[in-house]
């Protein structure tokens, strides 16, 4: 009976374990780089738990300002800048298990996610200002929800959206009469090539 017992509590015990290395989980290290509509990066994902990983990216990004004058009389300024950023974002694929059961792809983190975004925008050094007057840098807060696959070996596509926080960085020296806090919204449509 006591071998019963035994062989009974191993099975159980090699049963969990072959169950959970079937599990699926992020990559536990996936770098590459991006191209989109505004932008194009370099990025680097690291794993933290089985479905969360964080994503660090340094990148350009195409930003335009304009600047409102309170006097009809005086034509509002507008300035398209190419500037660098700075992400760090921690995504949870939360589709991972339903993509393995249904069969589809999961290399690359191929997965929907869900993510809270911090940016740093740095407008104080862009590469390429066509406006007269200074654009404030600024920090920027946003969740948001997004579709990655893999596919052809290397290559990546990403969909992705959210509303959040921006904070815009500026003293009353800079002569910005904009507000600190506002609200953004963050749109990407991205291809990229897993190294």
């Amino acid at each position: 009976m006591k071998k019963i017992i035994v062989l009974g509590f191993v099975l159980i015990s090699f049963i969990a374990k072959a169950q959970e290395a079937e599990k699926v989980s992020v990559e536990k290290n996936l770098y590459g780089a991006q191209l989109g509509l505004l932008s194009t990066s370099f990025y680097y994902e690291t794993q933290l738990q089985r479905k969360i990983s964080l994503r660090t990216e340094i990148g350009l990004t195409l930003v335009t300002s304009t600047r409102d004058y309170i006097d009809p009389e005086i034509k509002d300024e507008t300035a398209t800048l190419i500037t660098p950023y700075l992400t760090l974002e921690p995504r949870w694929y939360y589709s991972l298990d339903r993509r393995k059961r249904l069969g589809k792809k999961t290399y690359n983190n191929s997965s929907n996610y869900i993510s809270l975004a911090t940016s740093y925008i740095s407008n104080k050094t862009p590469l390429i200002n066509n406006g007269d007057f200074d654009v404030v840098s600024a920090i920027t807060i946003i969740p948001k929800y997004g579709m990655r696959r893999a596919f052809a070996k290397h290559f990546n596509y990403e969909f992705s959206g959210g509303v959040g926080y921006q904070y815009n960085i500026f003293s009353k020296n800079d002569g910005c009469n904009c507000d600190h806090n506002t609200t953004t919204v963050d749109l990407q449509i991205r291809i990229g090539y897993d190294f």
